[in-house]
């Protein structure tokens, strides 16, 4: 296609949970959509997160924000420094989240707040925020029409359907048809994360506050709770039902606090003041208190974690403890929460999760409201994105089961979809790049340093330093280092001393590289015969 009024691109966010960042492009306009971080799914040693390779990317001058989760604002930072004249926009809730954690790294920026009445023009395009529910305060979809108002692009990648929340509006739907009537052509970018779910339409919070309300109530002790910090409507159900039954609530972890924070300085929490207590002013022997900690997936970090293995500062587990799980648990972390689990209920906890009883809700769709937003909307084009590879394959039949008016599109990070000046869809299959590995001080980490990370930790390391003669004929002193090895090595470092002090006699190291890499294999070989396997060798010559 030559010329296409508009290119979408996703680089991140399609065939994975998370790094949720799309580039659209027009003749006069490059913007992004959301910034977000991938945790990582594999073993890659303890590393931070993993965000789009953003050096693939032309320049935008526009990042809009839909929400404030991780998954769409943690490589804010990232994208900053790359495009350093880039201006972002957010809502007033998510700018708050975004300029803590800006704060937080020692680098404040602008953040432009739009409202959903607001409209955010380009050159080329208008987008007009249409506010849909979800787990998290002020989360929009982004309807995106041509100035004609022919062609409309609604791009909604987390959303839920909740027509009895207390907290929110309910989904836009009125908005969403009225600015879409004139349009021959509509294209959706929708949320895939609970296709396969057997939950077809996905429960409100407000469905939550009865069973929540009949635990307090029966509860006669501490109370400890963990879920998603960024889950404020939540949080409030919890405050609400604190001040009902004359109990104090403590946030207890910094994101669990961040979020809180923010929310109450926007004034989004009425009995704030009468109800929350910070950590350091409460006692872990007090009887009255709900504590909500962060770190619900077992982060090795988190607050909840160091709860169950008894190594919080604060507040230690005991047999008379209620423990609330009010989240699920993110695929690939079951196990790391299942442990936590084991070691509260061998202390003797009373632990209710999710699959005991009604203490936590989706912030996704089920089937049966995809289908809602695909007649509300009349898609004539829809690409499924948010999801995982058989997410998306999944949605794409789910569409030609269940709305064969529309044709369903495939694509996954970095394909393009090109659409004409006649509004015609082609969809670009695109070269793919591997997401860029951050770690420590928000620094790259290059993918082959994963592999020497791997060798290390899988089997520990022999470290051995030499002081040569001057005339390198022979070796003076020598000392080594074992780390990660069995306590085997150290017990027997006697007869390696020996092995090294029988080699010595045999070599000379004129040659330097070569008589140190001959050395360092035959030390490989030496523990091969002892252990098993070959630990990492590291030969230094002072």
């Amino acid at each position: 296609m030559k010329n296409p009024f508009l290119k979408v691109k996703p680089v991140g966010g399609i065939g994975q949970i998370g790094s949720n960042m799309t580039l659209i492009q027009s003749e006069n306009d490059t913007i992004l959509i959301d910034a977000g971080i991938l945790f990582p799914y594999e073993d890659f040693f303890e590393i931070d997160y993993l965000i789009p390779d953003l050096s693939t990317i032309p320049k935008p001058s526009h990042l809009v924000i839909t929400h404030g989760h991780e998954d769409h604002i943690g490589a804010i930072f990232h994208v900053i420094k790359q495009f350093p004249e880039i201006k972002i926009l957010a809502t007033a809730f998510t700018a708050g989240v975004i300029r803590k954690k800006l704060e937080a790294l020692h680098n404040p920026y602008p953040i432009t707040e739009y409202r959903t009445f607001d409209q955010l023009g380009f050159h080329d395009f208008t987008i007009d925020p249409i506010h849909v529910n979800h787990s998290i305060p002020e989360t929009v979809g982004l309807l995106l029409r041509d100035h004609k108002e022919e062609f409309s692009l609604f791009f909604i990648s987390d959303f839920k359907i909740d027509f009895k929340t207390k907290y929110e509006r309910p989904f836009d739907f009125e908005k969403l048809q009225k600015l879409t009537k004139k349009s021959t052509r509509r294209i959706l970018l929708v949320d895939s994360t609970n296709i396969t779910s057997s939950t077809r339409e996905t429960p409100s919070e407000a469905d939550l506050v009865p069973v929540i309300d009949d635990i307090f109530e029966s509860a006669e002790k501490r109370i400890f709770i963990t879920c998603f910090a960024s889950n404020i409507h939540r949080l409030m159900t919890f405050i609400s039902l604190c001040k009902k039954h004359g109990r104090k609530l403590v946030p207890h972890g910094r994101s669990m606090i961040g979020y809180l924070n923010t929310a109450n300085e926007l004034g989004m929490i009425p009995e704030y003041s009468s109800v929350v207590k910070m950590p350091d002013s409460v006692t872990g022997d007090q009887e009255n208190v709900v504590v909500l900690l962060s770190g619900c997936q077992g982060d090795f970090r988190g607050t909840f974690r160091r709860f169950c293995i008894g190594e919080d500062s604060t507040f230690k587990p005991r047999p008379d403890d209620l423990v609330l799980l009010s989240s699920k648990a993110i695929p690939g972390n079951e196990k790391k929460i299942g442990m936590l689990v084991n070691k509260l209920s061998e202390i003797g906890c009373t632990v209710i999760t999710a699959a005991d009883k009604l203490i936590h809700v989706s912030g996704h769709p089920g089937r049966n409201d995809l289908h809602m937003l695909y007649e509300k909307f009349n898609a004539t084009d829809i690409v499924p994105i948010h999801g995982e590879t058989y997410f998306i394959r999944e949605h794409i039949d789910y569409i030609k089961q269940s709305f064969p008016q529309s044709v369903p599109h495939y694509f996954l990070n970095f394909d393009e979809m090109h659409i004409g000046k006649d509004f015609k869809v082609e969809m670009v299959e695109g070269e793919k790049h591997d997401p860029v590995i951050i770690h420590g001080r928000q620094l790259v980490l290059e993918r082959e340093k994963i592999s020497e990370r791997r060798k290390l930790a899988g089997n520990g390391a022999v470290f051995l330093s030499l002081k040569l003669s001057k005339n390198l004929a022979d070796v003076e002193s020598h000392s080594f280092t074992f780390q990660g090895l069995p306590l085997l090595v150290s017990q027997n470092e006697e007869k390696f001393r020996r092995f090294l002090e029988n080699y010595f006699v045999q070599v000379k190291f004129k040659d330097m590289d070569r008589a140190t890499e001959e050395l360092r294999i035959a030390i490989r070989k030496y523990f091969d015969q002892i252990l098993g396997y070959k630990p990492q060798t590291f030969v230094h010559v002072l």
